[in-house]
């Protein structure tokens, strides 16, 4: 499931990397679960909901439902 949510969140970065202001917040959450991805760190079921919204709603239905 992070495996899935780390995708589509890359996805949506290399989508929306044509417009400045939505990478803003995309490169920052991505990282963010990348560090999730390789077992760094931890997300919290806010930071999880956040990246339903603002990220990519397939790669927050894998966020949530992981672990």
């Amino acid at each position: 499931m992070r495996m899935y949510c780390y995708r589509f969140c890359v996805f949506k970065c290399v989508l929306l990397g044509i417009f400045i202001l939505p990478l803003c917040w995309l490169i920052p959450m991505t990282l963010k679960v990348r560090d999730w991805y390789h077992g760094q760190t931890d997300l919290s079921i806010g930071f999880r909901i956040c990246i339903l919204l603002f990220v990519s709603l397939i790669g927050g239905i894998f966020a949530l439902q992981a672990d």
